[in-house]
């Protein structure tokens, strides 16, 4: 809370729950005026853990436990969206930082998490603002993390900094439409070193 300890140990198996209710608190109390939730789950990181609700359920290991916890956490938000009639004024990212690590699918890309491969860079992103995104609208256009910056920084008017090179560039474009990438390279690193083109 803030900067005091909340919890030691952590109790795995309740976080996805407990953030949940966290970001859904949130959005409730700000939801008369404009708001930025930056919502980082926990799981399906290691250690995994799940719930009561979905341990040993899924059919598909703790880590397919782990997913229906996250799947529930989701859907937790988006309904706290709605019922907040936020729905057409609210753009929603949902990604992931890395490839899928063990007991995960990189979708048949070659690699995971911590490999130099696309499957350790290359993760699927769905973004969702009705009225602005078309719904079924799918891109196959490259993007980098720090692009969600610059893009929300569009999204809300606010000014791109100038007084600094920022790598991120505006992907509305690509959610909106069949627009290409605004990168003609991505480059990823390893520790300090390039490591893939």
């Amino acid at each position: 809370e803030g900067t005091e300890v909340a919890e030691y140990p952590v109790v795995q198996a309740t976080l996805t729950t407990r953030y949940a209710k966290r970001a859904t608190d949130f959005i409730q109390r700000n939801a008369k005026k404009p708001f930025f939730l930056y919502f980082a789950e926990a799981m399906p990181h290691k250690p995994l853990a799940a719930s009561e609700k979905h341990y040993k359920k899924s059919g598909a290991g703790l880590y397919g436990d782990a997913l229906a916890d996250l799947d529930d956490s989701v859907g937790t938000v988006l309904d706290a969206v709605s019922r907040n009639g936020l729905d057409g004024k609210t753009l929603i990212l949902f990604t992931s930082d890395n490839g899928a690590w063990f007991g995960g699918s990189c979708g048949g890309l070659r690699g995971m998490k911590g490999t130099n491969y696309e499957g350790g860079h290359r993760v699927p992103m769905i973004a969702r603002w009705p009225g602005t995104i078309p719904a079924g609208h799918v891109s196959d256009q490259l993007a980098i993390m720090m692009d969600l910056f610059a893009t929300v920084l569009h999204v809300t008017g606010a000014k791109m900094p100038d007084d600094r090179i920022l790598d991120g560039r505006n992907i509305l474009p690509l959610l909106t439409s069949t627009a290409p990438s605004p990168h003609p390279f991505i480059f990823a690193q390893k520790d300090s070193r390039l490591a893939a083109i």
